[in-house]
């Protein structure tokens, strides 16, 4: 697979805010949680307010008589019930439970007093419309756990009851209006149908609640892997995606890979993928990419924390801005060759050696700074294996960079592949094209096999040293005997290439800053590369 594009936020260069995660060790899920309710309380309450408000002065201009003083004090309580709510929210640093309290307190007593105004005072209009507002409006925006909405439903219900009640007992002058309504037998069936629309209304909203909590609950967990929260998707590939993630508590940007399982087929690729933990893990080389951590979300879903790099894989390097010259080449390819000469003395392979698997960054000052990536194709060699097609008939790796005995798999791929790999990356650094170009995948792949490459000096007009294009050629010898034995050896082959001005750390440097504005654009593009092919 490839892993796209990683960032790392940088001390040196300089990038737009943007391109860096908002991390503070303070935050967590249940802060992230606790802003949100914060917000949609502060939008309750304004929304409140304001209802509350225009209400009051409609009423005010479209009943032709005088207000009580119960009457007004009943406005007044209503905007400052929603007033001193929407203060509180700035007073200290309200906790969830205080935040959905506070909610809770003003919506039911509004809801009663609503019922009390509309449904006893001004008897010709029914409550249920006002009531409807106030039960869906948290219902819909607070995101509160479903039994606070229950009580909020409770109250509702029981509110024309408990409205008369009050009003009988605080307003003596309500006393004979509501005997009168007492020896009525409408007024029961009107209490009846009222209580039982109430009851479907808070039903509803209930319902409503639930819904939109146990939504909110999946995203976050949807969201959540062990301790990471994702923030948004890096890529795909062939053997699963990759995430940009922080720690629930940890400061550190972190890149997270997750592969899901299911069916008969996807059993291997899960064990390929927690061979890729274990081997890339056990590797402690700066120029290989550390793993933090792993872990199963689900009984379905796997996944793996490592460092998360600022900068772009050669691909993209050569691609946007073209091919390198031979002081650069050299300079990159011999960091590789660290990367692999410590995997191949503990007899790993990595097997997906290409342009997209080798990373740019910077590190401590350091620029042009390699980083190795996606051992997920790595095995530990066993003796007698071929392991080029695997036993579903498909090609692990990718085919411009395969070497011929991981094409036809008749003979053992051990780390001399990898070499062969490295060399047709050097051949598409100083050229801009891999050794071999075809129209199909299966002609490649027989490209790859039988015919020679031809030397890089004829496709560019970059000078390139025989010294060097010996070497490059001899990587790319089909025999794995006629090739480099070692990543040693061709790393000590690389720094007898003589070059007028070799790379250096100034130079790097000067070249990322110049390429700061180019860079960025390319930080979070899709790659359609993928790191399995089909057999054909």
């Amino acid at each position: 697979m490839t892993e796209d594009i990683f960032t790392w936020p940088s001390d040196e260069l300089s990038l737009s805010d943007s391109d860096t995660l908002p991390l503070t060790s303070a935050e967590s899920f249940v802060e992230e949680e606790r802003h949100l309710l914060w917000s949609r309380c502060r939008l309750v309450f304004v929304l409140g307010l304001a209802i509350s408000l225009v209400l009051i002065l409609l009423s005010r201009l479209v009943i032709d008589r005088p207000r009580e003083a119960w009457e007004s004090l009943l406005d007044m309580t209503h905007l400052a019930s929603f007033g001193l709510a929407l203060v509180s929210l700035y007073w200290g640093t309200p906790s969830t439970r205080r935040l959905q309290l506070t909610a809770f307190a003003v919506v039911a007593l509004n809801a009663i007093l609503v019922v009390f105004s509309v449904g006893v005072v001004e008897s010709d209009y029914p409550p249920e419309l006002a009531v409807a507002l106030i039960l869906f409006i948290p219902a819909a925006v607070i995101p509160w756990r479903v039994r606070y909405q229950v009580a909020l439903g409770v109250i509702a219900v029981a509110s024309p009851v408990l409205a008369r009640v009050l009003s009988y007992v605080l307003i003596p002058g309500t006393r004979s209006t509501i005997a009168a309504w007492g020896r009525d037998p409408r007024f029961f069936d009107e209490l009846m149908v009222t209580t039982v629309t109430l009851l479907i209304l808070a039903a509803t909203s209930v319902l409503v609640t639930h819904t939109l909590y146990s939504l909110r609950r999946k995203a976050r967990r949807a969201k959540r892997l062990g301790n990471y929260l994702i923030e948004r998707e890096l890529g795909k590939g062939g053997m699963g995606e990759v995430f940009v993630a922080r720690h629930a508590r940890m400061v550190r940007p972190t890149a997270v890979k997750v592969v899901r399982v299911s069916g008969t087929f996807d059993e291997e690729v899960l064990g390929r993928f927690e061979r890729e933990v274990q081997v890339s893990s056990s590797l402690t080389h700066p120029n290989t990419i550390t793993i933090y951590d792993y872990g199963r979300a689900d009984r379905n879903t796997f996944y793996y924390a490592m460092e998360y790099l600022e900068g772009l894989d050669l691909k993209r390097l050569v691609t946007r801005f073209g091919p390198v010259d031979t002081p650069r080449a050299l300079y990159l390819l011999r960091q590789v060759c660290g990367s692999l000469s410590e995997a191949h003395a503990r007899k790993i392979v990595h097997r997906d050696i290409k342009p997209a698997n080798i990373f740019l960054t910077q590190r401590g000052g350091l620029f042009d700074y390699v980083k190795v990536l996606d051992f997920g194709l790595a095995r530990q060699m066993r003796p007698g294996t071929g392991e080029g097609v695997t036993k579903t008939g498909v090609v692990v790796g990718t085919p411009e960079y395969m070497s011929p005995e991981a094409v036809h798999g008749e003979q053992p791929v051990d780390t001399r592949s990898d070499l062969y790999g490295l060399g047709a990356v050097a051949y598409f650094l100083v050229t801009g094209q891999p050794p071999f170009l075809a129209a199909t995948t299966f002609q490649l792949l027989v490209e790859q096999v039988k015919k020679s490459p031809r030397p890089p000096s004829e496709l560019t007009e970059l000078p390139i040293p025989p010294e060097f294009e010996r070497i490059v050629l001899r990587c790319l010898e089909k025999r794995p005997e006629d090739r480099f034995q070692t990543a040693e050896e061709l790393e000590a082959a690389l720094l007898e290439v003589p070059v007028d001005k070799p790379w250096s750390r100034d130079k790097a440097r000067e070249w990322w800053h110049l390429h700061a504005e180019a860079i960025r654009p390319v930080l979070y593009e899709s790659s359609p590369e993928g790191a399995v092919a089909p057999s054909t």
